[in-house]
């Protein structure tokens, strides 16, 4: 088993979001979704910080999107897909996000165009 932690661990971002282009085109959301988070917490985490110090943004990974989502630094566009992403699938297993691929994708352009 921490073989495959590890393995998890090794993904990048453009791991995540090509399996949640893969499993999202499959019909498979709520994989999608998690890819699409993993994704964009790693952008996070590169350019806001997310871990356990004190001066990070956040603690996790979701405890950053619930962050983002909230925080009126950060355009609308970009609140609004953090919160469609972190939105708790309902009993039927619906969303508010029907395109996570899309969300993220808002949220990593706003990131990666930080760096320039």
């Amino acid at each position: 088993m921490n073989e495959a932690r590890n393995d998890e661990r090794e993904r990048t971002l453009f791991d995540e979001m090509a399996e949640a282009r893969a499993v999202q085109a499959e019909g498979n959301l709520g994989r999608a979704r998690t890819c699409a988070r993993r994704a964009v917490g790693m952008a996070m985490r590169e350019k806001v910080g997310i871990g356990p110090s004190a001066r990070d943004y956040a603690s996790t990974f979701i405890n950053g999107l619930y962050r983002l989502a909230e925080d009126r630094a950060y355009p609308e566009a970009v609140r609004i897909a953090a919160a469609r992403l972190v939105d708790r699938s309902k009993p039927d297993r619906s969303s508010a996000t029907v395109n996570p691929v899309q969300d993220a994708e808002i949220i990593l352009k706003y990131f990666e165009a930080l760096a320039q």
